[in-house]
């Protein structure tokens, strides 16, 4: 699974001219919707509501301020929404938070894409947002946390057996999963999450995201003792 995540970037969002008029709102989102989820807008509109406490309770944040959710009924539109700020938005791209309280996606509702996936990606995008409402520093900085965070707000795990370099006892450095240019992080970040919330806490993420990921600051690890020992968690609860 590949997920676009933009660095925080504040830029005029654009909305198609056909879908002006189709807003919907919640108590935490204001929602500028496409014809293609006309059907079903109340319901999207539940789950990532419905997200809000959660993720806002997990990672100890304030409050945000009203998060504008834009989607986009294909690539296209969401290239040309986004084009001042990522000019060069790949085509494989499905979403990515901008802002504080700024997400683009393409909608769920598109027919080549799975909606129960896009829905989480949609909710992965707005734990972002939370992230940059604790410290506005932290996209990509470092990137490990910024998407293993997401990732796991999101639920979206892999299946560890299905990943060959975990297999053969070789998980990726935090050099490696902070590279831009590959996509481990997507793989195993559910999994970093889930060891840290596991092992110590909720309020751990939080502390790591005031701190930009300082391990010996937060857990007295290096990256090569942390990598050791969030791998042995998954070896252990997933018997690899």
């Amino acid at each position: 699974m590949i997920y676009f995540i933009a660095i925080f970037l504040s830029f005029i969002s654009c909305i198609s001219q056909g879908d002006k008029n189709r807003v919907y709102k919640t108590d935490h989102f204001k929602i500028f919707y496409t014809k293609l989820d006309d059907r079903n807008i109340k319901q999207i509109a539940d789950r990532l509501e419905n997200s809000y406490p959660r993720i806002i309770t997990q990672l100890q944040s304030a409050k945000l301020p009203t998060v504008s959710v834009h989607f986009y009924t294909d690539i296209s539109d969401l290239q040309k929404a986004v084009k001042t700020s990522v000019p060069n938005l790949p085509v494989w791209a499905v979403g990515l938070a901008t802002t504080v309280s700024e997400v683009h996606m393409i909608s769920p509702n598109h027919p080549k894409q799975d909606y129960e996936t896009m829905i989480r990606n949609t909710i992965h995008e707005f734990a972002h947002c939370v992230s940059l409402n604790i410290n506005k520093t932290i996209a990509n900085n470092p990137r490990w946390l910024w998407e293993a965070v997401a990732i796991y707000e999101a639920n979206l795990p892999w299946n560890p057996h299905q990943l060959s370099y975990l297999v053969n006892q070789k998980p990726p450095t935090i050099d490696e999963l902070n590279q831009l240019s590959n996509t481990y992080i997507y793989e195993v970040g559910y999994f970093i999450a889930d060891y840290l919330v596991n092992t110590k806490g909720n309020s751990v993420l939080n502390t790591l995201i005031k701190n930009n990921g300082n391990l010996l600051l937060t857990l007295n690890a290096d990256d090569e003792e942390f990598t050791k020992q969030w791998f042995t968690f998954v070896k252990e609860k997933y018997g690899i």
